[in-house]
């Protein structure tokens, strides 16, 4: 076979493989190469240690991902980061492929240079600056794109305020439950307020968080040997927001575990219970539903509890 024929042969190959190769599936190619770039096999699955390379990758970018954020576990496991790759797929490609393909490109080109440089050795030098020149140029311009890609991706990222994770709120309820003391008394509806303040403690999934709390009581005995009780409770109370573990409702339904101490105007003791916050869509406020567990220690002697359900609303900054 003449070089001719063999180069015409190679022509249709390598337009053969091409055409193969724009007929698959376009976002599984771009995920395959994906792969490459960031230093797995095309067969490897998306699983904790591919999880672990990306963010090592986007790290030394200088990129900390929200998405990424809750983990591997937390996130929805590989169901979860296949469909975070799909959605980014594009702008992660354009993180990647720029270095590792500029150095392909300028070694191809040197290599062809060399293969001129036989031929003719006179236009050899003028070649080599040719190549370096483009070389430095689609460096520089894809440094500038990789940056302005970057930048933009931190630009997007939505900036907390001071006061983000504060909320202001209040409710009617009623006691559902009642210990021996006051299971003769009746209890009418009554109000309560809470706040809980925007700071606390990240643990793991679980964000903690203080807060302040109090409510009425009125418990009316019905025989005139035994107390009534009237008066209020109040303390400092630990919020604990189980979202990210108790994902129905997502993002709008915030889950809260509450616990504290109270003071009330008979006695001593302590609240645990639960906050179930509808956040409103884009609007600051939310609508609630709570219940709290109270025990108490008389002044006077002898220890009951209480348990209550309410509902109210809040104003929500996030």
């Amino acid at each position: 076979m003449t070089m001719t024929c063999k180069y015409f042969a190679f022509i249709l190959f390598f337009s053969a493989v091409i055409l193969s190769e724009g007929l698959g599936d376009p976002k599984a190619k771009k995920i395959e190469h994906l792969k490459q770039k960031i230093g797995l096999k095309t067969t490897d699955d998306f699983n904790n240690f591919a999880y672990n390379i990306l963010v090592e990758k986007l790290d030394s970018l200088g990129i900390k991902d929200e998405q990424l954020k809750d983990g591997f576990d937390w996130g929805g496991r590989q169901a979860g980061f296949e469909t975070y790759i799909n959605n980014n797929i594009d702008t992660l490609l354009s993180l990647f492929v720029l270095v590792e393909d500029i150095a392909i490109d300028q070694n191809t080109s040197i290599k062809q240079s060399d293969s001129i440089k036989v031929s003719n050795e006179v236009k050899m030098p003028q070649i080599i600056q040719t190549v370096d020149d483009l070389f430095i140029k689609k460096n520089n311009f894809n440094k500038i794109n990789s940056e302005t890609k970057i930048q933009k991706i931190k630009e997007s990222k939505p900036r907390k305020s001071l006061i983000s994770g504060l909320r202001i709120g209040g409710g009617l309820g009623k006691a559902l439950i009642k210990g021996s003391i006051l299971s003769s008394s009746t209890f009418y509806t009554e109000s309560s307020f809470n706040i809980r303040f925007p700071f606390g403690l990240k643990i793991g999934p679980f964000l903690t968080s203080i807060g302040y709390e109090t409510s009425k009581y009125s418990f009316a005995s019905s025989a005139d040997t035994l107390d009534s009780y009237y008066g209020s409770g109040s303390g400092v109370i630990i919020n604990v927001d189980l979202s990210k573990i108790i994902k129905i409702g997502g993002e709008s339904l915030v889950k809260e575990f509450v616990v504290g101490s109270q003071n009330y105007d008979h006695g001593s003791g302590l609240i645990v219970g639960y906050n179930v916050n509808l956040l409103l869509g884009s609007l600051p406020c939310s609508i609630s539903m709570s219940s709290r567990f109270n025990t108490i220690k008389f002044n006077n002697g002898g220890t009951s509890y209480w348990g209550s359900l309410y509902v109210g609303i809040g104003l929500d900054f996030l």
